[in-house]
């Protein structure tokens, strides 16, 4: 509130995303590169994944999060979905610091890209274990999420840097933390979740 007061409120004219302007954003925790890694804020790389531009894009964060989120939490477990959340803000964080390092950003969409990382190494893993209509299914709504970010990858509101870190950050943390259906019948796959952390 306070940041907002003194960077010109919540909501500001040129803000797209209906919110705060990105001055307020840096005040509050936004993720800059000059700030990481020239005066040592290492702590911007996580806080950044907490704040978001505007009501527009909390609202679309929290519309994917509350459609599919809570299955892979049924699915890996709550401390293991919130570890794959944590890690893949932070890859995406440290990946947009390198890629677009003019920028503040913000927003959970690099942790969300994560558990989509690791909901597409969960198919990988038990592609021969899960009905074949469902691995269809799900494998077509991963691609087509992905699609998405890559069609809007131009846009000067998407850090696809960030998506992109977090993307392969929730994989390469998927290998250890999601769960093989039955790991006693496919010995080999379990291999692949104690190499991966």
């Amino acid at each position: 509130m306070i940041a907002g007061h003194y960077y010109g409120g919540a909501f500001v004219k040129g803000n797209q995303m209906a919110g705060p302007s990105v001055d307020c954003l840096l005040a509050v925790g936004g993720n800059d590169t000059h700030l990481v890694r020239d005066e040592f804020q290492y702590w911007r790389l996580v806080s950044c994944v907490f704040l978001h531009a505007g009501v527009i894009h909390l609202a679309s964060n929290l519309f994917f999060t509350s459609q599919f989120a809570y299955s892979w939490e049924l699915r890996w477990g709550s401390l293991n979905i919130g570890l794959i959340y944590i890690i893949s803000g932070i890859t995406g964080s440290m990946l947009s610091c390198i890629g677009s390092p003019s920028s503040v950003s913000v927003g959970a969409s690099g942790s969300l890209a994560g558990l989509i990382g690791a909901d597409l190494v969960y198919l990988y893993l038990n592609w021969n274990l899960i009905p074949m209509r469902d691995a269809h299914c799900e494998l077509c709504f991963v691609s087509g999420v992905i699609l998405l970010n890559l069609m809007m990858a131009g846009s000067e509101q998407i850090d696809s840097y960030g998506h992109f870190g977090g993307l392969i950050g929730g994989a390469v943390c998927a290998f250890s933390l999601v769960k093989l259906l039955r790991p006693e019948e496919e010995p080999n796959k379990d291999l692949y979740r104690r190499v991966g952390w």
